[in-house]
């Protein structure tokens, strides 16, 4: 079952999930900076946590800049970027940002997750992927759902809360499934 909220509704939502939880957050490309905002900002402030932020969409030093412009709190979110590397290189280090060559390479991108939570420890944390429609173009769906499932399963020994964004535009049945079989929750946010 999908539960459907508003963007405005998307924090109360978030507050009502229990460590460990892993959740799919649908939406239109028009909520893609509230809902962003709304995980790395409000969510995050309101149970001090960290959050690991996986990005295989945008590159981690362009989220950064929106987030900063944004005037949110860069101390507690780290990057695991696995887009700038195989797309521009990477030249320069930006601090919080950890790079992986491809978004194929799931396992390194696991490793690099756990590195980060063994690294920063926290009393709670949060692990965003961003995006699962990303990710299914760069890897076949079985191997996909290997992957989550191992990971969530990983996550969920730490107490992490999972979020993974998908963008409606992009959805398909393939998609839906895997997120069906390894996620607590789907919620389609309406902007």
């Amino acid at each position: 079952m999908i539960d459907v909220i508003e963007v405005d509704g998307l924090l109360d939502k978030l507050e009502t999930l229990e460590p460990g939880s892993a959740i799919a957050l649908k939406f239109d490309i028009e909520s893609y900076f509230d809902v962003i905002t709304t995980i790395t900002d409000d969510f995050v402030d309101e149970k001090s946590m960290k959050v690991i932020y996986e990005t295989s969409t945008i590159p981690a030093d362009s989220i950064l800049e929106l987030l900063k412009a944004l005037e949110v709190s860069m101390e507690p979110i780290n990057f695991v970027d696995a887009v700038s590397y195989m797309t521009m290189g990477v030249a320069g280090k930006s601090t919080g940002v950890t790079f992986v060559e491809s978004p194929t390479m799931l396992e390194n991108i696991m490793l690099k997750i756990e590195y980060l939570l063994k690294k920063h420890p926290a009393e709670q944390n949060t692990v965003v992927l961003d995006s699962i429609n990303s990710l299914a173009i760069h890897n076949d769906n079985k191997i996909l759902a290997e992957f989550l499932h191992i990971l969530i399963s990983s996550l969920r020994s730490y107490d992490c809360y999972t979020i993974i964004l998908s963008v409606s535009e992009q959805e398909s049945e393939e998609i839906d499934n895997i997120l069906a079989m390894v996620c607590d929750d789907i919620i389609e946010v309406s902007s």
